[in-house]
């Protein structure tokens, strides 16, 4: 190696060698000032976020009852002689239809019995009537003989002073005229005793005529008709059976309307509400629900699509469930058997289990997907395509989506959940339309 260096070509050698290595530090320093200038943009997907349709929803569930479910009970003691054939469970009758029909010779008797009475005490007002009209003629022409008695009376004591006629005949005279006069006090005290007597005879007639309408009301009672349009549920009567007053024979669930009680979480009425949000609520439910305008519609569970009955709210429980702490709604379906179709739409039967569908009054408002949300904040991007990172609001969420309560600072939103996320880091927007058809 010594020897190769004492060489005259060695020098020319080495110059160029450092030569080289003095360019190769050069452009070693330079390259990284020029890299530094090149920053890195990240690729993110991003949405345009603007106030679009919020329709409210909420899902519940609840069993299929009657809004009329009557236990129909018997009102007299006594046999059943006849059942109409139709009275069976699951079957249907018309209102007013005759099913049931009880023993009813023991109320006639009783009724013809009564009505005697009724007639009799007739017979005693026409009898007092009279009897009365008859004591005040009396009365009348007694009065009338006691004035001429009197005169008399005076007449012959005016004689007996003069001597013309003797004391024995004046005294015969004043018996006559006392005797007239005690005749004439106990027609006054008998006429005196007609009102009350005309009193107890009412009061007699009374007690009569109720015997008698409450002996007409158990014959009428000793048959059974339908109340209402009515699906019959379980049957506890037999021809033959003596049943007693008050026992039910039967169950009568009616078919013009269907109701479904469900439970709605305190915090899902929120969404529902919102659009009546500051309105001053009215006096009564009814009116309320009607202000707050939820719709409703409800479907059979596990049953194809077409199952579902257009319905209503009906009305809202008295009180918070203390162990759900949710509110009872009322879901009515009106008329549910003219809208069966078969293999389409079944009948509603009670104890379905049903699904019950709310909605309420679309607004516009702006709403983002929940993966978009980052520990309640809020990846956007400005102008300049630098991240954001920004705390949001919400007014409540539905499915996938967060509805905001108040609009971001920026309209960019960011999708991408970005590793690492640092403040102001540049982006590489990438459209995402799935999110804003979502939207």
């Amino acid at each position: 190696m010594i020897t190769l260096l004492k060489k005259p070509i060695a020098l020319p050698i080495l110059i160029g060698l450092g030569v080289i290595l003095v360019v190769l530090i050069n452009s070693s320093k330079s390259r990284p000032a020029a890299d530094a200038q090149e920053e890195f943009a990240t690729p993110a997907r991003i949405t345009t976020l603007s106030p679009k349709p919020v329709q409210p929803r909420f899902i519940g569930y609840g069993n299929a009852q009657p809004s009329s479910n009557l236990n129909v009970p018997a009102e007299v003691s006594a046999e059943v002689v006849w059942i109409h054939p139709e009275l069976k469970q699951g079957r249907s009758l018309k209102a007013g239809t005759k099913v049931i029909e009880f023993e009813k010779r023991d109320f006639e008797l009783t009724l013809s019995k009564v009505s005697a009475d009724v007639n009799t005490q007739n017979i005693k007002v026409a009898e007092l009537v009279i009897e009365e009209r008859t004591t005040q003629q009396q009365y009348e022409l007694a009065k009338q003989k006691i004035d001429l008695a009197r005169s008399d009376f005076k007449r012959r004591e005016a004689l007996a002073k003069q001597g013309a006629i003797p004391l024995s005949t004046l005294d015969a005279e004043k018996q006559n005229l006392l005797a007239q006069e005690s005749e004439l006090e106990n027609m006054i005290l008998k006429l005196a005793l007609y009102p009350k007597q005309r009193d107890v005879l009412r009061s007699s007639m009374q007690v009569a005529k109720a015997q008698q309408e409450e002996q007409q009301r158990n014959l009428n009672r000793t048959k059974i008709t339908m109340p209402f349009d009515a699906r019959i549920g379980s049957v506890n009567v037999e021809k033959g059976s003596f049943i007693n007053k008050g026992s039910t024979l039967f169950v009568a669930q009616g078919k013009s309307q269907i109701e479904v009680l469900t439970q709605v979480p305190t915090k899902s009425m929120l969404p529902l509400i919102s659009q009546a949000k500051g309105q001053k609520p009215k006096e009564n439910s009814n009116s309320l629900i009607k202000q707050i305008g939820i719709e409703a519609k409800v479907y059979l569970v596990d049953g194809p699509d077409s199952a579902y009955w257009p319905a209503k709210v009906l009305r809202m429980n008295d009180s918070i469930d203390m162990q759900t702490r949710s509110l009872g709604l009322v879901i009515g379906i009106d008329n549910p058997k003219s809208q069966e179709v078969i293999g389409v739409r079944p009948p509603l039967l009670k104890g379905m289990y049903l699904k019950v569908e709310l909605t309420a009054k679309a607004f516009p408002a702006i709403t983002v997907p929940r993966s978009a949300i980052h520990e309640g904040h809020l990846y956007l991007m400005d102008q300049d395509n630098r991240l954001l990172i920004e705390p949001a609001s919400f007014a409540f969420y539905q499915d996938d989506m967060a509805v905001l309560q108040t609009p971001p600072s920026h309209k960019q939103l960011v999708t991408t959940d970005l590793i690492p996320a640092v403040k102001g880091m540049l982006l590489k927007p990438v459209t995402n339309h799935i999110a804003e058809a979502k939207q």
